[in-house]
């Protein structure tokens, strides 16, 4: 075996070891693979039937409202246990840190796991139920006058059964992110989503319509729950095999950080999302498409951006169990430093590249103006930046960001809703940077620094390497 045939073996081994390589693995089959599927759709289901998947999406896009931000609360409260936390707090750490090396609370750990699948059960019952009868509802009269009716009833019951082990099964590989495995979380979700689009471009060429794309979810939906639960009960294995128990303390610990966490998710839909809504009603379909598009790049760049820091949070987290900021620190400066990098280096491709690949594609909808196009990746940086603090901030087991994130997003839509009808997509563009501008992207960058306990000069020296960490 040559030199480098051995550098290559090294170097794919080393990549496939890293969350960071997975995590990206993930993100870009979680965003890419479904454009791949999608010629597929259109030439194997008839008009009225890719209108109605997109409506069960729509429909089974509302479920994730009702996760009321348990998921990530619970991913936080693992993590501490597993730092060795005697017992969880509503809010805030325990003031006693676990020492280093201290054996997890694995009695914890398992009590925590049997209240929130009592937890998840429920909530899956109920998303069933409002799947079924209220979305049900509509599917019933949008489907009436088809030739498939019968077709499309059946494919959306199974639809919403899809929905209830779905959501009991994402349990699982939130519960490894607080455990620090981010590489066998990541993992899974790549593996699910091959299972996924194969078994839908199988199913679709064999003319099984809506009922593959269905069976596919359920089988993506199976894939994390199985797996998932392999993993965690075999990290959990030197604890013990003995069973946890419900605890309504945990669930009651638990609440006031997710029910606020869930407001918050509803700012960030406004932020981020409800300007889409707003163009669609000004402006025409073009400049709908041309802002959706972009927003899509955007939102992309975003998101493979923040994976540097995203999968490091399980272990601040732990850290933060710890109380041990001088190791959180360094370590968080060095992984916002890659993002940014990444992101800029991104923009770059999207200001420069991504406009003559649409045409040399032969693209019938184009990204909007030079001009915008600029300003929109200079409002996403700064986003992107304070969100990355923001997590730093929610790993302390404190959310301050319930009246800035619903201020923000109310603002934000007010202001397009005026300038928009003026200024056509400059007016949103200038909406969300002003309104962010003035208080969420310099005060939440702030408080995270804040809550390291590090002199702020100190800080930012480590962060521009201007002085050694310590």
């Amino acid at each position: 075996m040559n030199k480098n045939t051995q550098a290559i073996r090294r170097f794919l081994t080393t990549g496939l070891q890293s969350a960071v390589a997975w995590a990206f693995i993930a993100t870009a089959l979680r965003t890419g693979a479904g454009v791949l599927l999608l010629p597929l759709m259109l030439r194997q289901l008839p008009q009225e039937e890719i209108g109605m998947w997109y409506l069960f999406l729509a429909v089974g896009g509302l479920a994730a409202l009702l996760d009321l931000g348990i998921a990530p609360t619970a991913t936080r409260a693992a993590g501490y246990l597993w730092a060795g936390a005697a017992q969880l707090q509503a809010f805030g750490r325990n003031p006693e840190p676990a020492a280093l090396g201290e054996t997890p609370n694995f009695q914890g750990l398992r009590d925590l796991i049997a209240t929130l699948r009592r937890f998840y059960l429920g909530l899956g019952l109920v998303i069933f139920l409002v799947l079924f009868f209220g979305g049900g509802w509509w599917i019933w009269l949008k489907s009436e006058s088809l030739p498939s009716a019968a077709l499309i009833r059946s494919a959306y019951v199974a639809w919403c059964l899809n929905a209830l082990a779905q959501c009991t099964g994402e349990l699982w590989p939130n519960l490894l992110l607080g455990l620090n495995e981010v590489r066998k979380s990541q993992q899974i979700t790549a593996a699910s989503l091959v299972i996924y689009y194969g078994l839908a471009a199988a199913g679709l060429i064999l003319g099984g319509g809506l009922w593959a794309l269905v069976l596919a979810n359920f089988a993506m939906g199976i894939t994390v729950r199985l797996l998932g639960r392999m993993f965690v009960l075999r990290k959990l294995a030197p604890g013990g095999d003995g069973l946890g128990r419900f605890r309504w303390d945990y669930l009651r610990t638990l609440w006031p950080n997710a029910w606020r966490l869930a407001a918050v998710s509803v700012g960030a839909y406004l932020i981020l999302q409800a300007n889409t809504l707003i163009c669609s009603a000004y402006l025409s379909l073009k400049a709908t498409a041309s802002y959706g598009l972009t927003l899509q790049l955007i939102s992309m760049l975003s998101a493979i951006s923040g994976t540097w820091v995203v999968v490091k949070i399980p272990l601040i987290n732990q850290w933060r169990a710890q109380h041990r900021e001088d190791l959180v620190i360094p370590l968080f400066a060095s992984r916002v430093r890659l993002a940014l990098l990444t992101y800029l280096l991104g923009a770059l491709a999207v200001l420069f590249i991504a406009p003559r690949m649409l045409e040399w594609i032969g693209a019938k909808t184009t990204l909007i103006t030079t001009g915008q196009l600029s300003f929109f990746l200079i409002i996403r940086l700064l986003e992107t930046q304070h969100s990355i603090y923001a997590g730093l901030v929610l790993s302390e087991n404190e959310n301050p960001f319930l009246r800035p994130a619903l201020l923000s997003g109310l603002a934000i839509v007010c202001l397009s809703l005026l300038a928009t009808p003026r200024l056509g997509i400059w007016g949103m563009l200038l909406a969300a940077g002003l309104v962010q501008a003035a208080y969420n992207n310099w005060w939440t960058v702030r408080r995270g620094i804040a809550g390291l306990n590090v002199d702020p000069a100190r800080y930012w020296g480590l962060f521009f390497g201007l002085m050694p960490a310590p």
